[in-house]
């Protein structure tokens, strides 16, 4: 249970636990204030699509009646804008948003009798031009940023065809994935992936199982967001990375076939169809796509042993290991769902998400044992073939009703997830004579059933107070059960002996019960967003193999603050504050044992406890092209893998541990370039610095580095329907725990031909052009000395062709900083 700081004893409090309840009556005192406060003048308007869906974050700009800027702001997730406590006199009122055609208003008038000016429903129209009988919509930017999330339009990019969901991360500005799947924004590690809108609630390995399962032909775009409002789950201490699959929202039938084919190191294929009837208020959508991913990775370890454990003169003995691996990957991706408006104010909808597919862990690993004068004291010989299976099943049933009064709303969603993973592993040795020992040869293998179950029910309300504080709130339940029975056993006299040491059986529970709140005012200068998140969480771990149980119960408060100014037309800022936690999964508390070989193997933590952060971001947006933003975080008990070694075993291992904590703090700037009429770029740039301090368990210690990262992303219009895109990252020295990791960079391009009247395009791409995203890592704290290499099978040639074939005019999709609701209430997952 959270407790309220005591200060009797005179010591001096600490910062990170006294601030949340400091801004909590902040919260108090402006809440108060802004209920009783009143607008003498004030412009208010919502802006609208042609069909009269709601425009979220349109540039709403206040002019004189000489046309010059006066202060700008957006509109909110409702088309929402207001302009209070303004001086009586003439204005204009000037709306832009991407693909739309700027409107801008008749001379409004403020007077003593005329002192609020209500303008109703503003309508856009879409930024069209018409070529004969064919609609050209203005295609949206592969990457756009906004004072609050970062948008990668997935479809619009000839980079993405023939990826997976995870490779499509690895390109993102300020998102790192390392060579085990584990994904960090920022710098910072503990980021929570959603589909569209909703957690997945998988465990980091079977995330990256998905993720890797998940063609990008899927994948209608990628939303990140390093500081979410109260509205979103407190999980994720680096934030949230949103990834929405494709939904068609045209009129009549409509759809599409896939098909691309390529080759890295090994093959890669895949095809897909995806079809939508719409019809008044009925929608029916579907799609289905297949990929087949061929892989071969090289890996090598060097570990330096020390007969006194520590890492200090000569060594004693150092192992070198190579592994050779050959991964194919097969997997489904489907989706069916409905949309049904019963009347104006009343829409339901169901959904149905899967994810199918097998994959399989075939290597060949040789360690070489030497003494310090070179000469070999053991040779070993390692098959490890792991064949993994996985299904995850979501079923989604939402409704939205609006109230008389357009700004309330009401949603609602009911969602089940079965997901079931299973894998069947034989890891068989052989180790050579020496001058003591004959050849023996040792086998085991291991059956590993996981089940997955999660419930969750959630309610969402938005309204108004009076004309001057929006208001929206809502309820959440999860229930998850988890099901990991591990059994080991190895060959014995040609009998196969169950392995009690190894083996687990392990079950969990968690829910997690929360409410949040969160009100927003303008004034005349700026806004103000307060949000409050309160989550019940309760846990239960049960070891049934050893019949040990750990039980935990608490309860955690998030509050979260926004203060945006716009200063004129061309500048807006933006002051966040966020306390966020990152929990332990069940897979990082499951304390079974994988085995990658005899003498290496990875393994959980039960003991684990919560990690949480608190997060301050200072952004700048300058033009709505150039975001600067300055970010500071504190992490306590953050979870990390940490490399353990048994010296006497010649044996290294890893498994998570609570550190002290973790200090981040860097500058970022991302600024979106026109650089000619058919050039345009997007580039991203962060310095940051990380600072990991430990504690009681892993040894005290500091491990820090300065870092920067910087990406790339250019678009070619070549003229004649051709296009070209060019992609370009390098990420330099960082640390992570007790590890640092080596620089590494990519360079990818690709290029388009529109064919049959812009209906079919052509795509070939070349992704990692110089093999150059090869992970390195170095380990040098007490006992261990540690060296490895990873080298990816990154670089790939696909070709790539599509064809479009139905009603050629489309409903504009709905963009909003809430497309959580959004996608659940059109059939999102």
């Amino acid at each position: 249970m959270y407790k309220f700081p005591s200060f009797a004893s005179g010591k001096r409090p600490d910062v990170s636990i006294v601030l949340p309840y400091v801004f909590l009556l902040f919260c108090c005192f402006l809440s108060s204030k802004t209920v009783f406060a009143q607008s003498d003048t004030a412009i208010n308007g919502i802006v609208v699509e042609e069909n009269g869906k709601p425009v979220a974050f349109a540039s709403v700009a206040l002019q004189d009646a000489e046309g010059k800027g006066i202060k700008g702001t957006l509109t909110d997730s409702l088309g929402r804008f207001s302009f209070p406590a303004l001086q009586h006199g003439k204005y204009r009122i000037k709306i832009s948003n991407m693909g739309y055609i700027t409107h801008q208003t008749d001379m409004i008038q403020l007077t003593v009798e005329h002192r609020i000016v209500v303008l109703g429903k503003l309508k856009l129209m879409e930024d069209a031009q018409s070529l004969g009988s064919v609609n050209v919509s203005v295609q949206k930017k592969v990457i756009e940023q906004g004072i609050d999330k970062m948008t990668i339009n997935v479809e619009n990019s000839i980079l993405a065809e023939g990826n997976t969901a995870l490779e499509l991360l690895q390109r993102a500005p300020g998102v790192k994935v390392d060579d085990e799947g584990k994904i960090s924004l920022k710098g910072r590690a503990g980021v929570n992936v959603m589909i569209n809108g909703k957690l997945t609630y998988l465990s980091p390995a079977e995330l990256s199982v998905m993720l890797k399962g998940t063609n990008s032909a899927s994948v209608s775009k990628i939303e990140i967001m390093a500081n979410p409002s109260a509205k979103y789950d407190a999980a994720g201490n680096a934030g949230i990375i949103n990834i929405v699959m494709k939904k068609s929202q045209m009129k009549g039938m409509n759809g599409s076939v896939s098909v691309n084919g390529g080759a890295g190191r090994k093959a890669r294929y895949g095809s897909g169809f995806s079809l939508n009837y719409k019809n008044g208020g009925l929608n029916v959508f579907g799609s289905y796509n297949y990929a087949y991913r061929g892989e071969t990775e090289y890996l090598d370890f060097s570990r330096r042993f020390y007969n006194d454990g520590v890492v200090e003169g000569n060594y004693d003995r150092i192992s070198n290991q190579h592994t050779e691996t050959n991964e194919p990957l097969n997997t489904n991706n489907f989706r069916v769902g409905m949309d049904v408006d019963i009347d104006p104010k009343n829409t339901i909808g169901f959904l149905v998400n899967g994810n199918v597919g097998k994959y399989l862990h075939d290597s060949k690993t040789g360690n070489i044992l030497r003494n310090q004068a070179g000469v070999i004291q053991s040779e070993m010989a390692t098959t490890n073939y792991d064949q993994q299976s996985w299904s995850n099943i979501t079923y989604n049933l939402n409704y939205l009703h609006k109230f008389k009064k357009e700004v309330r709303t009401l949603s609602a969603d009911l969602d089940f997830a079965g997901n079931s993973f299973t894998s069947n592993l034989n890891l068989d040795t052989y180790t050579a004579a020496n001058a003591s020992t004959p050849a023996q040869t040792s086998n085991r293998k291991g059956y590993v059933p996981a089940k997955t179950n999660v419930y969750v029910a959630k309610a969402d309300y938005t309204d108004e107070l009076g004309k001057a504080i929006k208001i929206e709130g809502g309820l959440k339940s999860s229930f998850i059960t988890s099901d990991n029975n591990l059994v080991y056993q190895n060959l014995a006299d040609n009998v196969w002996v169950y392995d009690p040491a190894s083996s687990n059986h392990f079950k969990y529970e968690e829910q997690i019960h929360a409410g949040y709140l969160n009100l927003n005012k303008e004034f005349k200068t700026f806004t103000i967003q307060l949000g409050l998140r309160g989550e019940y969480t309760h846990t239960l771990g049960n070891q049934v193999t050893t019949g040990s149980v750990l039980k935990r119960d608490y309860f955690q408060l998030f509050p979260n603050l926004a203060l945006n100014k716009n200063a004129g037309e061309n500048n807006q800022f933006q002051l966040a504050y966020s306390r966020r936690i990152q929990r332990p999964d069940y897979g990082d508390l499951n304390p079974f044992r994988v085995f990658r070989d005899p003498l290496l193997y990875y393994e959980g933590n039960p003991y684990l406890t919560p990690e949480l952060t608190q997060n301050i971001v200072l952004s700048h947006v300058f033009k709505g092209k150039y975001t600067t933003a300055l970010n500071y975080s504190r992490t306590t008990d953050v979870i990390t893998w940490v490399t353990g070694q048994i010296d006497n075993l010649n044996t290294t291992y890893e498994r998570p541990q609570n550190l002290k904590s973790l200090v981040n703090y860097g500058l970022s700037f991302t600024g979106q370039t026109n650089y000619f009429s058919w050039w345009t770029a997007t580039n991203f740039a962060n310095v940051y610095n990380n600072v990991y301090r430990g504690g009681e368990e892993s040894g005290t210690f500091k491990n820090s580095q300065v870092s920067f990262t910087v990406n790339t992303q250019n678009s070619f219009k070549l003229g004649n329907g051709y296009s070209a895109e060019l992609n370009a990252y390098f990420n330099s020295k960082s640390v992570y725990g007790i590890s640092t990791e080596r620089s590494y960079h990519s360079v990818s391009a690709a290029f388009q031909k529109n064919l049959l009247k812009d209906k079919a395009s052509l795509k070939l791409l070349v992704n990692d052009i110089f093999q150059s995203s090869q992970y390195k890592q170095f380990t040098r704290y007490q006992n261990i000395d540690m060296n490895s290499h990873v080298n990816v099978d990154g670089r790939r040639v696909m070709l790539s062709f599509s064809y479009r074939f139905g009603n050629p005019f489309s409903i504009k999709e709905r963009r909003s900083s809430n497309d959580d609701i959004q996608n659940r209430i059109k059939g999102g997952s």
